[in-house]
């Protein structure tokens, strides 16, 4: 591992960190109180591999122990956003020792901003302390308690910032270096392309495939309610059309005639077929009392139409009493008749 590392490093300029008191480019720039690393590469590299895996690792074993019904693609974007929390001290970062400050000193052999307290650096680490990291992990709590909108709300804001962080990490790095001749990145194989370009990767690779699945999922779940508002909007428009056909609807004639007090031929020969069939039945209560009850009912009713006074109601009722009228009228009718024919 030792002998492959060396020979990546081996195609730059290996008197650099000889000529300087730091091995960093571009060779001028200034990194105060700079300590060597004490650690080798691959302790560094092995205790952040180990580190990073223990903390997806465990984060992934509480997300399913909550979660039981956590899928393993779901405790995949689980452990990345667990992942994307970083604090950065970048005052003190080059005389320190920790296995932490040596990781970062290692790889800012990849981009010496992380070493001088680039104002570039410092706004989009303070970014990512104060908004992706507390919105990654809020998008780990909704993905462990199931919380789907919540999840895809934070996942696209997350994810759409951290494709403009490193489109501004790249661009500035890009526009450096072509309109300046300012390179932050020795040039080593190790150095550019794993370092610099390998390990911030991930950070457009995964962002832009999250942003796809959630703004496919919302763009499904808007699809969706778009057609219940719509199927809502025409059953209501329908019933509403069919209560008050309902109403109306075979009693229009016989409301006319109740307030205007005259009848068609053909509502004459209707209400003569409905007295003959009526006339069948046998008598329910006497003339007398039917109309007292009628009475009582037209004052209820007329209570009602006082309290009220919806225009379905009062079609209902003025219907129904003159029904009752009507009734009562036949009613007498017969009972005269068969009076006449005893006698």
């Amino acid at each position: 591992m030792s002998s492959f590392l060396k020979f990546l490093v081996s195609s730059g300029d290996a008197s650099s960190s000889r000529r300087h008191k730091h091995p960093y480019y571009p060779r001028e720039v200034v990194v105060p109180n700079y300590a060597p690393n004490t650690y080798t590469l691959p302790m560094v590299l092995g205790a952040f591999g180990g580190a990073t895996a223990l903390l997806m690792v465990g984060t992934v074993a509480i997300g399913k122990k909550v979660n039981k019904q956590l899928t393993w693609k779901d405790a995949g974007v689980l452990a990345w956003f667990t992942l994307c929390y970083y604090v950065l001290n970048h005052a003190t970062l080059a005389s320190k020792q920790d296995i932490f400050a040596q990781l970062w000193k290692e790889y800012a052999l990849s981009d010496s901003r992380y070493m001088t307290s680039d104002p570039f650096m410092l706004c989009i680490e303070t970014l990512t302390v104060l908004t992706w990291g507390p919105l990654s992990f809020l998008t780990v709590f909704a993905i462990i308690k199931g919380n789907t909108s919540l999840r895809h709300i934070t996942q696209t804001i997350v994810s759409v910032g951290h494709l403009y962080g490193v489109a501004l990490y790249f661009g500035t790095c890009f526009f450096q270096e072509k309109f300046r001749g300012i390179s932050y990145s020795r040039p080593e194989t190790l150095y550019y392309w794993v370092y610099y370009a390998g390990m911030n990767a991930p950070w457009v690779i995964v962002p832009a495939i999250l942003l796809f699945q959630s703004s496919k999922t919302i763009s499904q779940g808007l699809s969706v309610l778009n057609k219940v508002k719509s199927m809502k909007g025409g059953s209501s428009s329908t019933s509403g059309s069919g209560s008050s056909s309902s109403i109306y609807s075979g009693k229009a004639e016989s409301i006319r005639s109740f307030d205007g007090s005259s009848e068609s031929k053909s509502s004459n020969s209707n209400s003569s077929r409905k007295a003959d069939k009526e006339s069948k039945r046998e008598p329910s209560r006497d003339s007398r009392d039917g109309g007292e009850r009628r009475k009582d009912r037209v004052s209820e009713q007329a209570a009602y139409f006082r309290d009220e006074g919806r225009p379905e109601s009062i079609a209902e009722s003025k219907y129904e009493i003159w029904e009752e009228n009507r009734a009562d009228a036949r009613e007498q009718l017969r009972r005269k008749r068969t009076t006449g024919r005893r006698e």
